[in-house]
């Protein structure tokens, strides 16, 4: 299943057949946005396709018409909760201040995210990525592609900032960017039972200092 769309693209409209042969249409991106709350909140497995009903106002025909099944949902919800994920590390990244900056600032919002996350909540992406069951391999296929926008970001930041002269000029940056994107992984993972942003401050710093 193809990513849904941009998250700030206009609303699309779905019309799926009801129980009486008529269409009903619904706001697509409303829809997976709630579907991707429940399957944050409780996880793949425990979601039940009437919680899914619940959270988005559908009955099961609707969201199977459109969706195929629950891992249809569940694929579809990570797509859109991706969009928006990358699209704002992407913001922060190229804020007009220097890279390095940049890059700390993003670092350090993932701290104080992974921090104020009730309970075990931590990241959507990172949950399912913990939760992905051996041989599902088009989740898997769907969370490294995930991975791989989020890594090529952060490559491209650190070129940004070898140029500035702020990084070290020798330091591969496809392979920092690969070890930026376990920082980030590993902050939404300690997160969840830390819940002191000064510790995961530490670990962002030094992160930074490698890259000098």
């Amino acid at each position: 299943m193809k990513p849904t769309g941009q998250p700030h693209s206009s609303p699309k409209k779905a019309g799926p057949i009801g129980s009486r042969g008529r269409p009903r249409e619904f706001d697509t991106h409303a829809v997976l946005a709630s579907a991707s709350q429940v399957f944050w909140n409780h996880g793949y497995h425990a979601t039940s396709i009437d919680d899914l009903c619940k959270a988005t106002g559908l009955q099961r025909g609707s969201l199977y018409g459109v969706f195929g099944d629950k891992h249809g949902i569940m694929l579809a919800a990570l797509d859109h909760y991706a969009e928006g994920s990358v699209a704002r590390l992407a913001e922060r990244l190229n804020a007009p201040v220097p890279p390095e900056e940049a890059l700390r600032n993003a670092l350090l919002h993932y701290a104080r995210v992974a921090c104020g996350l009730s309970g075990e909540r931590s990241c959507f992406i990172t949950n399912t990525t913990l939760e992905m069951q051996p041989g599902d391999d088009e989740l898997r296929s769907r969370v490294a592609a995930i991975q791989r926008r989020m890594a090529t970001l952060l490559a491209a930041s650190v070129i940004r900032g070898q140029a500035s002269g702020a990084f070290n000029s020798t330091l591969d940056e496809k392979a920092v960017g690969d070890f930026l994107l376990c920082v980030m992984q590993g902050l939404r993972v300690l997160g969840r039972v830390a819940h002191k942003e000064d510790a995961l401050t530490g670990i962002v710093d030094v992160a930074m200092r490698a890259l000098v």
